[in-house]
């Protein structure tokens, strides 16, 4: 306790120096600190993001060319106009997958299934359905169906509604600008739907007719889209004759018949790799409402489970852990779901295979349903990439059978159904890596909700506070090596004296170290309690500039009666931080305190008398 006394005096007569010693040291404390404190923030926040945050890219084939596509109107009997965009040749999943590229998920391109099944209800009871049907009629009359053309119907071969025998409707082969002459006495076969009257559009008083729904034809490809040969003719009606039903093109009615009731009794089934490529549920239009979304183990066994559409479960009394017969019939890599299974293949599509056959499932199996979804309130579903009211997703790798002989359609890639996941913040390099491909006809769409931005934002931070970690050390390694010059080394006769009166080396020691820790503790604790203040000022500004939502990120989806959590960039500053700063300058304070006093202490006080003074 004498020796403290003692150091504490003879520091007295070097009172300048040691408020210097003191301020000096918290300022560099002070740097310190707000660089670790600063940098620690930026790297949690990064990491944070980095956790939160998915970046994904879609992809879609550009047109080669729009062009205008006259379509007769037997109307206003002349052509209307419409435009057609044309596309080359179609790009394949493989000229836009880049070796070189980091990617996450993907690229892949789904296709999505059709699962047909009598048990599934599509809508409300009190929601309608379409009215086509396949019959047989007759004319009353010989005429060209140019316009409403009188009909008597007789065989029905499918209709979801009841039809009554002997209806009379009229026919219009509104479509063509060269309809066949149809004759009284002969019946023919026709696939129709039912219209308008003849003259809405001019005003004029016609009844209502039925028209052509769509052709008997088929749209089959092979896997990488090229069309099969149709071994049939495309047909709209023709005539029944004796013994037709027992010709391959009377079969290939009936078969066509029976694919009709695919309409009210099919669902679209969306094989997935990874939620998030989904543009729905990343952008928040859909979310999950109970239960749980697929987790990675789910795709990497391909389990049979699936997530279904709060109005499916509705519509068919479906609960999580219910089981969902799913058979399914067609896969398409045409299009989307948006518009919904029921209505797909309504008049769109060719219904049978290359063959005129229909089409027989390529995997029937049950799935367990293990989440519901809904749609966002204000979500629209007029977007292509909406998914359909009735889809059924599945994990990619539960689907065993082969697809390759019930590809029923086949178009150019589109953002709903092409894309792929990439690390957060390589947008850019991605770029530069695609450009270097010259790739054509192509173009890339990125979403990342912001992260780069935030990255550049908190990329700045973390430059900051690196300089500023760089300058607190630096200062604090020339300030203590400084005034430990001054106050030990210089003070070399010091100890030879001391030493010369009887004092031991420890006793030295203490005399030596005693005030200058005192004195270093204290411009630890002020440049501690400075920094950490100023690091609260510091971030203060990012309290109201970070907010970011998780309804976008990384799969996180809202749970009904919850609202999507809000990502804040956390401000909160870590005390032990600034403390660990002061705790360390202090430790480094009494290591190089006493590895000088340790030289001192090595030569003999003789020698440091009769030497001079440093």
């Amino acid at each position: 306790m004498v020796m403290i006394r003692y150091s504490l005096k003879q520091l007295g007569r070097m009172r300048r120096v040691c408020v210097l010693f003191v301020l000096f040291l918290a300022f560099a404390v002070l740097l310190l600190s707000l660089g670790s404190s600063m940098y620690g923030l930026t790297m949690e926040n990064m990491a944070r993001m980095e956790e939160l945050f998915v970046t994904i890219g879609t992809v879609e084939q550009v047109p080669a060319s729009v062009t205008r596509e006259k379509v007769w109107d037997a109307e206003i009997e002349d052509y209307r106009f419409r435009t057609v965009r044309t596309y080359g040749d179609l790009v394949s999943l493989s000229d836009i997958t880049l070796p070189q590229a980091d990617y996450l998920s993907g690229p892949e391109r789904r296709p999505y299934y059709i699962s047909c099944h009598p048990s599934y209800r599509l809508s409300n009871e009190w929601t309608g359905f379409g009215s086509n049907v396949i019959l047989e009629c007759e004319p009353y009359e010989d005429g060209i169906p140019a316009g409403p053309l009188r009909m008597r119907q007789n065989k029905v071969l499918y209709s979801y509604y009841p039809l009554d025998h002997q209806l009379d409707f009229y026919f219009c082969d509104h479509g063509n600008p060269e309809p066949e002459r149809l004759e009284a006495g002969k019946t023919y076969i026709m696939y129709l739907c039912d219209g308008l009257p003849h003259g809405w559009r001019m005003g004029t008083d016609s009844p209502y007719e039925w028209i052509p729904a769509g052709t008997l034809s088929s749209d089959q490809t092979d896997l990488t889209g090229n069309p099969l040969e149709v071994e049939f003719p495309e047909l709209y009606y023709e005539e029944v004759t004796e013994g037709f039903y027992e010709t391959e093109q009377g079969k290939r009615w009936q078969e066509f018949a029976d694919t009709l009731d695919w309409t009210y009794h099919s669902v679209p089934v969306t094989p997935v790799s990874d939620l998030n490529l989904l543009l729905p549920f990343y952008k928040g239009d859909a979310y999950l409402t109970e239960g749980r979304v697929f987790e990675e183990a789910d795709y990497e066994a391909g389990r049979k489970i699936c997530l279904i559409s709060r109005f499916f479960a509705r519509n068919n009394g479906l609960a999580v852990g219910d089981r969902l017969p799913l058979s399914l019939v067609l896969a398409s890599y045409s299009g989307t779901t948006s518009s919904d299974a029921s209505y797909l293949y309504e008049g769109s599509c060719g219904r049978l295979n290359a063959k005129g056959k229909a089409y027989e499932p390529f995997e029937e199996d049950d799935y367990e349903v293990v989440g519901i979804y809904d749609w966002s309130p204000g979500s629209s579903r007029e977007n292509s990439d909406a998914l359909g009211r009735n889809e059924v997703l599945i994990p990619a790798g539960a689907v065993t059978g082969d697809p390759k002989d019930n590809i029923a359609a086949y178009g150019p890639m589109k953002a709903a159904n092409t894309s792929f996941r990439i690390p957060n913040g390589s947008i850019g390099a991605y770029q530069d890596l695609w450009e270097e491909q010259g790739i054509e006809g192509v173009e890339l769409h990125f979403y990342d909700r912001g992260y780069t931005e935030l990255q550049e934002s908190l990329t700045g931070l973390r430059r900051i506070s690196v300089t500023l970690l760089a300058a607190g050390i630096v200062t604090v390694l020339l300030v203590l090596v400084f005034f430990c010059h001054l106050f030990i080394t210089k003070q070399c006769r010091r100890t030879a004296i001391e030493r010369s009166m009887g004092m031991g080396k420890k006793t030295c020691v203490v005399s030596l170290l005693a005030g200058l820790l005192l004195l270093s503790a204290a411009g630890c604790v002020l440049g501690s309690a400075a920094g950490f203040r100023l690091t609260e000022e510091a971030v203060r500004g990012m309290e109201t500039g970070g907010h970011y939502s998780t309804l976008y990120s990384s799969g996180v989806m809202a749970v009904e009666g919850n609202e999507p959590e809000e990502i804040v960039l956390d401000t909160s500053v870590n005390g032990a931080v600034a403390a660990a700063s002061g705790i360390g300058v202090l430790a480094a304070s009494v290591l190089l305190s006493l590895f000088m006093i340790y030289r001192n202490l090595k030569k003999e006080p003789l020698t440091l008398l009769g030497g001079r003074e440093e």
